[in-house]
């Protein structure tokens, strides 16, 4: 079921940051592409527990990624040469953003149509990205460590909070920093106290993206 294939209408989305066009290729509706994915699974697929894990909500620009990618933009110095990790990275618009301010990126994500959509984004935008299908939650594939670990809108279930907080700081390189979009989700205050306990204070920002208020957050290791 890992290999199903959906061939989803897409859209060509734009976004201007500073002196760069950025060309994103999306699903055009994401109530469309989950009924094309319920009309290509049996109906015994449909109840795997997996089978919640090929809903395509990669596909979507959504306000949080739009909102880091923004921060991104704004604080070009915490990127230029730096390597830099994007998990459940999507259609991939901050790795791109990343990359073109001057970062090494590494754009990673789960589901297995993600690849072939941030390769066509790269293509769109005329960027080239390394890309690499990580379970970053459970898997414990050495990748390296990084200077940057990034994600935007991954805190969305109740098990998340201290899981996540492990998992992005375990891809950090010392004196790495970690940072995080967020739609003010409920488990986002869990997230934060796990950060403190793991040791790390944060830097936070408001930035409004399709009339919604995001929060950013720049975490660093207190010493």
């Amino acid at each position: 079921m890992s290999q199903l294939k959906v061939n989803y209408k897409t859209i060509i989305q734009q976004r201007q940051l500073g002196d760069k066009l950025y060309v994103l290729e999306a699903i055009r509706s994401l109530d469309e592409a989950i009924d094309q994915v319920c009309e290509v699974l049996t109906d015994e697929e449909q109840k795997d527990p997996f089978a919640e894990d090929l809903c395509p909500y990669f596909g979507i620009l959504w306000p949080a990624s739009e909102a880091l990618s923004i921060y991104l933009d704004q604080h070009s110095g915490l990127i230029k040469n730096k390597s830099i990790l994007e998990l459940g990275c999507g259609l991939g618009y901050p790795s791109l953003v990343a990359t073109h301010l001057g970062g090494k990126v590494l754009a990673t994500d789960f589901h297995p149509d993600v690849e072939e959509y941030f390769l066509r984004n790269c293509l769109h935008s005329s960027l080239a990205c390394e890309y690499l299908r990580l379970n970053w939650r459970e898997n414990q594939q050495d990748i390296g460590l990084f200077d940057i670990v990034m994600g935007s809108d991954v805190l969305y279930e109740s098990k998340h909070p201290c899981e996540v907080a492990k998992g992005l700081i375990r891809f950090l390189k010392p004196g790495g920093k970690i940072v995080l979009c967020d739609p003010g989700r409920n488990y986002l205050q869990p997230f934060l106290e796990a950060m403190k306990i793991e040791g790390y204070s944060e830097q936070s920002e408001f930035i409004t993206v399709q009339d919604k208020d995001l929060f950013v957050f720049l975490f660093a290791k207190d010493y």
